[in-house]
Protein backbone atom coordinates (compact mmCIF):
# COMPACT_ATOMS: atom_id res chain seq x y z
CA UNK A 1 0.00 0.00 0.00
CA UNK A 2 0.83 3.64 -0.86
CA UNK A 3 0.06 5.85 2.39
CA UNK A 4 -0.45 10.70 1.00
CA UNK A 5 -1.43 12.63 3.15
CA UNK A 6 -4.71 14.47 1.86
CA UNK A 7 -5.69 16.54 5.16
CA UNK A 8 -5.39 17.50 8.42
CA UNK A 9 -7.77 18.86 10.39
CA UNK A 10 -7.16 20.56 13.40
CA UNK A 11 -9.97 20.10 16.14
CA UNK A 12 -8.96 21.55 19.56
CA UNK A 13 -6.68 24.79 20.22
CA UNK A 14 -5.42 24.22 23.30
CA UNK A 15 -2.28 25.29 24.56
CA UNK A 16 -0.40 21.68 25.03
CA UNK A 17 -2.08 19.19 23.22
CA UNK A 18 -4.69 19.28 20.58
CA UNK A 19 -6.72 16.73 18.72
CA UNK A 20 -6.16 16.00 14.58
CA UNK A 21 -8.27 14.08 12.36
CA UNK A 22 -5.73 13.39 9.37
CA UNK A 23 -7.08 11.82 6.18
CA UNK A 24 -4.63 9.66 4.20
CA UNK A 25 -5.30 8.67 0.45
CA UNK A 26 -4.16 4.96 0.66
CA UNK A 27 -3.67 3.22 -2.64
CA UNK A 28 -4.16 -0.47 -2.15
CA UNK A 29 -2.81 -3.39 -4.52
CA UNK A 30 -6.26 -3.69 -6.46
CA UNK A 31 -5.50 -0.08 -8.19
CA UNK A 32 -8.00 1.82 -6.02
CA UNK A 33 -7.53 4.44 -3.84
CA UNK A 34 -9.70 5.03 -0.47
CA UNK A 35 -9.66 7.80 2.43
CA UNK A 36 -8.77 6.62 5.35
CA UNK A 37 -8.86 8.62 8.69
CA UNK A 38 -6.53 8.69 11.72
CA UNK A 39 -7.26 10.30 14.99
CA UNK A 40 -4.32 11.56 16.52
CA UNK A 41 -2.77 13.85 19.57
CA UNK A 42 -0.61 16.27 18.50
CA UNK A 43 1.90 19.07 20.38
CA UNK A 44 1.63 20.76 17.00
CA UNK A 45 -0.83 23.22 15.53
CA UNK A 46 -2.10 24.74 12.06
CA UNK A 47 -1.72 20.82 10.70
CA UNK A 48 2.00 20.83 11.47
CA UNK A 49 2.25 17.23 12.52
CA UNK A 50 4.96 14.75 11.85
CA UNK A 51 3.35 13.16 8.82
CA UNK A 52 3.39 16.39 6.75
CA UNK A 53 6.48 18.34 8.19
CA UNK A 54 8.88 14.95 7.85
CA UNK A 55 10.94 16.92 10.90
CA UNK A 56 12.17 13.55 12.19
CA UNK A 57 15.36 15.14 13.40
CA UNK A 58 14.15 17.37 15.95
CA UNK A 59 12.30 15.99 19.14
CA UNK A 60 9.25 17.30 20.85
CA UNK A 61 10.79 16.43 24.35
CA UNK A 62 14.20 14.95 26.24
CA UNK A 63 13.91 12.04 28.47
CA UNK A 64 16.84 12.79 31.09
CA UNK A 65 18.17 9.65 33.05
CA UNK A 66 20.65 10.71 35.48
CA UNK A 67 23.31 9.27 38.01
CA UNK A 68 25.69 10.53 40.59
CA UNK A 69 28.98 8.81 41.64
CA UNK A 70 30.05 9.38 44.90
CA UNK A 71 33.62 9.83 46.58
CA UNK A 72 34.18 6.14 46.65
CA UNK A 73 33.08 5.66 43.31
CA UNK A 74 29.54 3.85 44.25
CA UNK A 75 26.51 5.15 41.53
CA UNK A 76 23.19 5.86 42.18
CA UNK A 77 20.38 7.00 39.33
CA UNK A 78 17.68 9.82 40.40
CA UNK A 79 14.31 9.02 39.97
CA UNK A 80 11.29 11.21 39.91
CA UNK A 81 7.50 10.65 41.68
CA UNK A 82 5.05 12.65 39.84
CA UNK A 83 1.67 12.84 39.98
CA UNK A 84 0.27 12.28 36.07
CA UNK A 85 -3.70 13.53 35.54
CA UNK A 86 -3.93 11.36 32.66
CA UNK A 87 -3.74 8.21 34.59
CA UNK A 88 -4.69 9.52 37.81
CA UNK A 89 -1.48 8.15 40.22
CA UNK A 90 2.17 8.94 40.65
CA UNK A 91 4.68 7.66 38.18
CA UNK A 92 8.37 6.70 39.10
CA UNK A 93 10.26 8.12 35.99
CA UNK A 94 13.27 10.16 35.75
CA UNK A 95 13.24 13.95 34.01
CA UNK A 96 11.81 14.25 31.33
CA UNK A 97 11.11 18.32 29.54
CA UNK A 98 9.48 19.16 25.75
CA UNK A 99 12.02 21.49 23.73
CA UNK A 100 11.10 24.96 23.29
CA UNK A 101 11.50 26.82 19.46
CA UNK A 102 14.61 28.78 20.78
CA UNK A 103 16.70 25.43 21.75
CA UNK A 104 19.45 25.21 19.90
CA UNK A 105 19.82 21.03 20.46
CA UNK A 106 19.06 18.35 23.26
CA UNK A 107 21.83 18.69 25.12
CA UNK A 108 20.08 22.43 25.76
CA UNK A 109 17.05 21.18 26.77
CA UNK A 110 18.42 18.19 29.45
CA UNK A 111 20.77 20.91 31.23
CA UNK A 112 17.87 23.12 31.37
CA UNK A 113 15.39 20.81 32.22
CA UNK A 114 17.47 18.76 35.17
CA UNK A 115 17.85 21.99 36.70
CA UNK A 116 14.23 23.02 36.44
CA UNK A 117 13.07 19.72 37.50
CA UNK A 118 15.36 18.26 40.55
CA UNK A 119 17.95 20.81 40.95
CA UNK A 120 20.44 18.87 39.46
CA UNK A 121 23.29 20.96 37.51
CA UNK A 122 25.20 18.26 35.07
CA UNK A 123 27.56 17.27 33.23
CA UNK A 124 28.84 14.35 30.52
CA UNK A 125 25.87 14.03 28.29
CA UNK A 126 25.75 11.10 26.45
CA UNK A 127 22.73 10.87 23.70
CA UNK A 128 21.56 7.60 23.94
CA UNK A 129 18.87 8.02 21.49
CA UNK A 130 18.68 10.90 19.23
CA UNK A 131 14.79 10.84 18.48
CA UNK A 132 12.39 8.18 18.97
CA UNK A 133 8.24 7.86 18.71
CA UNK A 134 6.55 8.31 22.02
CA UNK A 135 3.75 6.05 20.94
CA UNK A 136 3.10 6.11 17.18
CA UNK A 137 -0.22 4.64 17.57
CA UNK A 138 -1.63 7.48 19.32
CA UNK A 139 0.39 10.43 18.64
CA UNK A 140 2.91 12.40 16.67
CA UNK A 141 5.10 13.30 19.26
CA UNK A 142 8.83 12.45 19.61
CA UNK A 143 11.25 12.54 22.20
CA UNK A 144 15.68 12.24 22.59
CA UNK A 145 17.03 10.22 25.07
CA UNK A 146 19.88 12.22 27.12
CA UNK A 147 22.22 10.29 30.39
CA UNK A 148 23.97 13.03 32.50
CA UNK A 149 25.83 13.00 35.08
CA UNK A 150 24.80 14.89 38.73
CA UNK A 151 27.92 16.88 39.97
CA UNK A 152 25.76 19.09 42.00
CA UNK A 153 22.66 20.33 43.29
CA UNK A 154 20.65 23.81 43.16
CA UNK A 155 16.95 25.42 43.82
CA UNK A 156 14.85 23.35 41.53
CA UNK A 157 11.88 25.52 39.92
CA UNK A 158 8.85 23.75 38.80
CA UNK A 159 5.98 24.85 37.38
CA UNK A 160 2.49 25.89 39.68
CA UNK A 161 1.21 22.62 39.38
CA UNK A 162 4.24 20.33 38.39
CA UNK A 163 4.11 17.53 41.84
CA UNK A 164 7.46 16.04 41.54
CA UNK A 165 9.49 14.40 43.99
CA UNK A 166 12.99 13.35 43.51
CA UNK A 167 16.00 11.45 44.97
CA UNK A 168 18.98 9.47 44.42
CA UNK A 169 18.68 5.70 44.73
CA UNK A 170 21.10 2.92 44.91
CA UNK A 171 21.43 0.37 41.54
CA UNK A 172 20.10 -2.33 44.56
CA UNK A 173 17.27 -0.44 45.83
CA UNK A 174 15.98 0.31 41.59
CA UNK A 175 16.08 -3.07 41.11
CA UNK A 176 13.40 -4.05 44.57
CA UNK A 177 11.51 -1.20 42.90
CA UNK A 178 11.45 -2.38 39.53
CA UNK A 179 9.79 -5.58 41.22
CA UNK A 180 7.86 -3.80 44.06
CA UNK A 181 4.21 -3.37 42.54
CA UNK A 182 3.56 -0.02 44.93
CA UNK A 183 5.48 1.78 42.21
CA UNK A 184 4.23 2.44 38.90
CA UNK A 185 7.29 2.85 36.16
CA UNK A 186 7.08 4.73 32.73
CA UNK A 187 8.26 2.35 30.20
CA UNK A 188 10.84 4.23 28.95
CA UNK A 189 12.18 4.47 32.41
CA UNK A 190 12.01 1.06 33.11
CA UNK A 191 13.96 0.33 30.29
CA UNK A 192 16.61 2.94 30.68
CA UNK A 193 17.10 1.98 34.47
CA UNK A 194 17.60 -2.10 32.97
CA UNK A 195 20.28 -0.27 30.82
CA UNK A 196 22.11 1.61 33.57
CA UNK A 197 21.83 -1.42 35.85
CA UNK A 198 23.51 -3.20 33.49
CA UNK A 199 26.13 -0.70 32.63
CA UNK A 200 27.24 0.51 35.92
CA UNK A 201 27.53 -2.97 38.06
Amino acid sequence: MEWKVKSVKQETSHKFLNFVTLTYEVSKSDNKTYDYDYFLATRHENGDVLPVTKNFARPDGVTIPLYHIDNEGKVSVLLTSQFRPAIGRRVTSVPAGLMDESDKDILEVAKREALEEVGAVITDLEVLAPTGSTSSGLSDETNALVLGRIVSFKEKSLEEFEDIESRLYSLDEVKSMMKDDQYFFSLTARLVLLYLIERFK
